[in-house]
């Protein structure tokens, strides 16, 4: 889980509210991919993201969500 410190030092406000509308579906996460990845490297084997892809690009984004949520910011 990642706090709202951690979102305000990785990400601009504007690049916060592009992870808001990504998050829901205003956006695709492909405009903000390497970002996001970069943002939660430390939780998954880089190595398997090309067999994994789709998996793992789901998990980024339900995990995004609630961080999100968590740190209130939607």
């Amino acid at each position: 889980m990642k706090t709202r410190k951690e979102f305000k030092d990785q990400f601009s406000d504007n690049e916060i509210k592009i992870l808001i509308d990504i998050v829901k579906g205003r956006q695709e996460f492909s405009v903000m991919e390497d970002e996001i990845l970069s943002f939660y490297e430390e939780d998954y084997d880089m190595d398997e993201l090309d067999i994994y892809y789709d998996e793992i690009r789901e998990e980024l984004l339900s995990k995004l969500e609630f961080d999100l949520e968590y740190g209130r910011f939607i």
